[in-house]
């Protein structure tokens, strides 16, 4: 009877412990500009920041505006010396809202992607 209580009580409980660390692989830490941030200057840079390390190769960033439509971005993916960060430098934007969206694999094989937006005044 002992035995089974223990159980009962300690399995959920190291289960509740360990989701959050299942769940955050290749979770986005920070993103700058922030989401729905209104700014009045386009960013020089677009940067996220990732909890893990992620594959060049496989990782990618990209900039939309309003319709959707994809911005030429050359200079975009994961930052030399920083493999944790997805960087892009966009050409000048104009005054409007921006959608940002990545897809990332990590070093250990987590994917994850995800879109935010934020505005230019």
């Amino acid at each position: 009877m002992f035995k089974r209580t223990v159980f009962a009580i300690f399995i959920p409980l190291l289960a509740a412990v360990m989701a959050p660390a299942a769940l955050a692989h290749g979770a986005l830490k920070e993103a700058s500009p922030a989401a729905g941030a209104v700014l009045d200057t386009p960013p020089a840079q677009i940067r996220l920041q990732f909890n893990e390390a992620l594959e060049a190769g496989f990782s990618k960033i990209t900039l939309t505006d309003a319709s959707g439509a994809v911005l030429a971005t050359p200079s975009a993916g994961v930052e030399a010396g920083h493999p944790e960060s997805l960087v892009l430098i966009p050409p000048a934007l104009a005054a409007g809202t921006w959608q940002v969206h990545w897809s990332t694999l990590t070093r250990d094989g987590h994917r994850t992607k995800g879109d935010y937006v934020f505005q230019v005044k």
